[in-house]
């Protein structure tokens, strides 16, 4: 069983405000609005973080390799959703 610890929840909020935050006004679409991005950003960094923690990429909670599995799954959602937003 996976242990998600405290510090590894607190990462994932982090790295998804922030990229949330700093990704919506970079697309050529404008973003969400700052909410939406900060929301956009967060779920991204929880399902990155959660899938990169229950596949067993990441081990024994290394905050590191959780903040780049967060950052990796808010950048991830953030063009997913802004690809299907344009269309």
């Amino acid at each position: 069983m996976v242990d998600v610890t405290l510090l590894t929840l607190l990462i994932y909020i982090g790295i998804g405000m922030i990229l949330g935050l700093i990704l919506g006004p970079m697309l050529k679409s404008g973003g969400f609005g700052w909410f939406g991005n900060l929301c956009l950003g967060l779920l991204g960094a929880f399902i990155g973080g959660l899938i990169a923690t229950f596949g067993s990429f990441v081990v024994d909670n290394n905050p590191l390799m959780n903040a780049m599995a967060a950052a990796a799954g808010a950048v991830l959602l953030t063009l997913v959703v802004a690809i299907f937003k344009r269309r």
